[in-house]
C-alpha cells in the first residue's frame, strides 16, 4: 500500500516549472498542471502532468511506490521532453518533509550514463516542491528542474 505521506498528494495541483538546460542558466519558466491518483486500489501513486517547454506542449508521468520490502521509494518516470523514448527508474529514501530518489539515464551508446536526483518536499498550506538535478559523470550536480505546486483539490 502507498504510505500516508504519499496519499496526501492525491488530487489536482497547479504551479510553475523552471528548467535549466545548462548550469546556472534558466532556460524556461512556465505553468504546469498535475494530478496525483492512486493506481490498482492504492498500491501505487500516479503523477500525470501537463505543461510547456520553450512554448511547446509537454507532458509526463511518474509511477511512484514505497517498497516496504526494501524500505525505499521507487519512481518510474517518462516525459516527452526530458526522457524522449526512455524510462528513468530511480530509488531512494525518506528525508525531512519528503523523500529523495536517484537514477541514471543513457546519453549515448558507449557513453558514461548521467545520474538524475529528484526530491519531493512537502510544505505548509498544501504546497509541494519537486526538484531535480543532473549528476555529471564526475559527480557534479547541476540543477535541472524545479516545480512548485499548490494543491487545488483532493
Amino acid at each position: 500500500m502507498v504510505p500516508e505521506i504519499l496519499m496526501v498528494l492525491k488530487g489536482e495541483w497547479i504551479g510553475s516549472c523552471r528548467t535549466w538546460l545548462e548550469a546556472g542558466v534558466l532556460s524556461d519558466e512556465s505553468s504546469i498542471r498535475g494530478e496525483f491518483s492512486s493506481v490498482m486500489d492504492g498500491l501505487w501513486l500516479r503523477h500525470h502532468y501537463f505543461g510547456s517547454m520553450e512554448g511547446k506542449k509537454r507532458q509526463g508521468e511518474e509511477l511512484i511506490a514505497f517498497n516496504s520490502g526494501s524500505n525505499e521509494y521507487q519512481i518510474a518516470w517518462i516525459d516527452d521532453f526530458h526522457m524522449a523514448n526512455g524510462i528513468l527508474y530511480s530509488t531512494g529514501v525518506s528525508q525531512a518533509s519528503g523523500f529523495s530518489v536517484v537514477g541514471s539515464y543513457s546519453v549515448g551508446v558507449g557513453e558514461t550514463p548521467w545520474g538524475w536526483r529528484t526530491t519531493y518536499q512537502f510544505g505548509l498550506d498544501n504546497r509541494l516542491k519537486i526538484m531535480s538535478w543532473n549528476i555529471e559523470p564526475d559527480g557534479t550536480e547541476v540543477k535541472a528542474i524545479e516545480i512548485e505546486y499548490k494543491k487545488l483539490k483532493s
